[in-house]
């Protein structure tokens, strides 16, 4: 019921998966950086008012649901989804998750 809400009413975007590669500790930076996109679906939503902390939670950050049936693998904290011509950036992250299978995972996003 999730991913058919979420396919009703949300949008078709790139899910890009970024691998940040190997540490180089002697010259701080990573080595063999990579990235795969994956098109998916899913619905953005604006934070209340309510929600918006200023720290945690910027004014401009978005919610973004995506059925886990969507995805090959959950996101992860470095990944990108990308809509259009705006890039966001995923900061945490929650899952939907009643028993052992995860339903829906939950996003904020930040440009």
């Amino acid at each position: 019921m999730a991913k058919e809400q979420i396919n009703e009413f949300g949008r078709t975007v790139i899910l890009r998966r970024n691998n940040e590669g190997q540490y180089d500790p002697s010259d701080d930076s990573f080595t063999g950086s990579t990235s795969a996109e994956e098109s998916i679906k899913a619905l953005f939503t604006d934070f209340t008012e309510k929600e918006i902390d200023g720290t945690i939670i910027l004014r401009g950050d978005k919610k973004v649901l995506i059925a886990s049936a969507e995805l090959l693998a959950p996101p992860q904290h470095n990944d990108t989804i990308v809509d259009g011509n705006d890039e966001y950036k995923i900061i945490p992250m929650s899952t939907i998750q009643p028993g052992d299978t995860p339903i829906i995972y939950k996003l904020q996003v930040r440009k």
